[in-house]
């Protein structure tokens, strides 16, 4: 018997391939503290493929065919030479049908390029089709900037020279908007005004004042030897160098209200057996008195009596001036008054010679002076 063959002839099925991207979008953006928009570490992107097939014979039915992909594979990279996405790849996890989660946040400089191919078996023919695309995740730096500074002291800032702690610490807040700026993303510059040439200048350790501090948003000042000192403090993100902010104080050496007066705490009555008249000076605030009012005050002692024209004598320096009984004599009608001149002290200044800072043993001498 002669035979003859027939062929089955299919026409090409249309096999498209899709990517559905679910939980955001390919680009992120990064703002001036490095903070990612989305965070695909709180926030995963997943990468779904879909397959579309039309049978122009309608042997098959139109539609998705997405249940039937095989053979699914994603590399880091643009082709199937790249690094194969595996369960142990960090910052991935696989799912069905070639569905891919990114769990990895991608640098402005680095963008992120993914390739996928599968396969599809043409039911007609057994044959299989192999589809693939490619997707790049990329990220936008945003380097928009709303920057305010302040600190913790007023535009004028009395420094008391009472207070228990000689420290002060002048405190920063550095925002972006309404968040603060984090200490590493910040760069911070104190500076203090040079009086004989009117230019700021930094902060450091040649300045008598200067505890710690420098390039951090928390100054430290040793409190007894500010005394007309304006301190500034420059502040940029380092994302922007050329934005800087500023705000600033003047210190100065405040004592507020205070009275003397003179006390004789040995001697008030002059009997035949007294030997000394002791005078001690007492500086009293709202707050109270003075501790060691010689530390903040040049304080003088003076005799005299209450004769017309009766001389005055300087009898002692500091808080206590000590003297022999037979300096009030022995005449009942002549008082024996004692007094004291109290003077403010300016705060403790470095001792120059010549223009040049006197040092004792390595260490810089500093002075304090009576206030004219």
């Amino acid at each position: 018997m002669k035979t003859a063959t027939a062929y089955i002839i299919n026409t090409p099925l249309s096999v498209s391939l899709y990517m559905d991207i679910i939980g955001g979008g390919l680009e992120q953006t990064k703002n001036a503290d490095g903070l990612f928009d989305p965070d695909r570490t709180l926030f995963p992107l997943a990468l779904r493929p879909r397959l579309a097939v039309k049978d122009p014979d309608h042997v098959l039915a139109d539609g998705d065919h997405t249940t039937g992909l095989i053979d699914t594979r994603w590399y880091i990279g643009t082709d199937d030479k790249g690094t194969r996405i595996t369960e142990s790849t960090s910052g991935f996890s696989l799912g069905a049908y070639g569905e891919l989660t990114v769990r990895r946040n991608v640098e402005p400089s680095s963008p992120l390029s993914l390739y996928f191919t599968c396969g599809y078996i043409d039911p007609r023919t057994q044959k299989t089709i192999r589809k693939s695309q490619q997707v790049t995740l990329t990220t936008v730096q945003n380097v928009e900037l709303n920057l305010s500074l302040e600190i913790d002291a007023a535009q004028k800032m009395a420094i008391s020279p009472f207070k228990n702690q000689a420290l002060r610490t002048i405190t920063a807040t550095f925002r972006n908007g309404s968040d603060p700026v984090p200490d590493a993303k910040a760069v911070y510059s104190w500076q203090v005004l040079e009086r004989a040439t009117l230019t700021w200048r930094a902060i450091g350790a040649d300045d008598p004042f200067y505890v710690s501090g420098q390039g951090t948003k928390a100054l430290v000042i040793d409190r007894r030897y500010i005394d007309r000192e304006a301190i500034r403090l420059e502040a940029h993100h380092k994302s922007a160098p050329s934005r800087v902010v500023s705000a600033m104080t003047k210190a100065y050496r405040y004592y507020g209200q205070w009275d003397e007066r003179e006390m004789l705490t040995r001697g008030k009555f002059v009997r035949h057996d007294t030997r000394e008249i002791e005078a001690r000076a007492v500086i009293d605030t709202p707050r109270g008195q003075v501790t060691r009012p010689e530390d903040y005050f040049d304080i003088t002692h003076i005799f005299t009596t209450n004769e017309k024209g009766a001389p005055e004598k300087v009898i002692g320096y500091g808080e206590k001036a000590v003297v022999g009984a037979g300096i009030a004599g022995r005449d009942p009608n002549v008082l024996a008054v004692f007094g004291c001149e109290v003077k403010e002290r300016t705060a403790l200044r470095v001792c120059t010679i010549g223009g040049r800072a006197v040092q004792v043993n390595g260490k810089v001498m500093c002075i304090s002076i009576p206030k004219p």
